[in-house]
């Protein structure tokens, strides 16, 4: 089961300030390294926005009350940060200061091998039994191979239909041992 959708294989880079670890790597695959892109060709770009605004909106998917098309999917990324995390992405985004190859910590961090999947459950359920937005294939459902495959083609741009952006930037971050040990995970459910 994958209650807290993590799958060990190997560490991502975390971004952490103070004791808190914040992974902005799902945001930058949609917004830019920089907060510099529109997210899927529709957002207005982050970085432009005053902290408050940023703040504002990143309270709202949280509460569920911004985001429009993109609210399920962006409340599902939030939702896992409390206030004082908001805060702390608010003041990295501002300041430039994201760094997704540097992992700071006070303790010596274990080479384990992790994927995270809390980014995925939002769409396709937590033990991915759902239809992403009604257009997907229901991924517990599929082989090992076939998940390689789709992953390995959002990831090329080779696969997927109208998600297909959204989907990219959330498999670009993938290596492809990530990418093998998720489907050895979800084609045992």
């Amino acid at each position: 089961m994958i209650k807290q959708s993590i799958i060990s294989i190997m560490t991502i880079a975390l971004l952490t300030v103070g004791s808190s670890a914040i992974n902005l790597k799902v945001c930058i695959g949609c917004h830019g390294a920089s907060f510099d892109k529109p997210a899927m060709g529709i957002s207005r770009i982050v970085k432009d926005l005053k902290e408050d605004e940023i703040l504002t909106v990143l309270k709202g998917y949280k509460e569920g009350t911004q985001g429009g098309s993109m609210q399920e999917v962006m409340s599902g990324q939030i939702s896992k940060f409390s206030e004082i995390q908001l805060n702390e992405i608010v003041t990295m985004i501002k300041s430039g200061n994201i760094d997704i190859n540097n992992t700071q910590s006070n303790e010596e961090i274990e080479p384990i091998i992790e994927v995270n999947t809390d980014n995925c459950i939002s769409c396709h359920g937590e033990m991915f039994e759902k239809s992403a937005m009604g257009y997907s294939r229901i991924v517990n459902q599929m082989s090992k191979e076939d998940i390689v495959a789709s992953l390995n083609g959002y990831k090329n741009g080779i696969y997927g239909g109208h998600l297909k952006a959204l989907m990219a930037g959330q498999a670009i971050i993938l290596s492809a041992e990530e990418i093998e040990a998720f489907a050895n995970i979800i084609s045992k459910k």
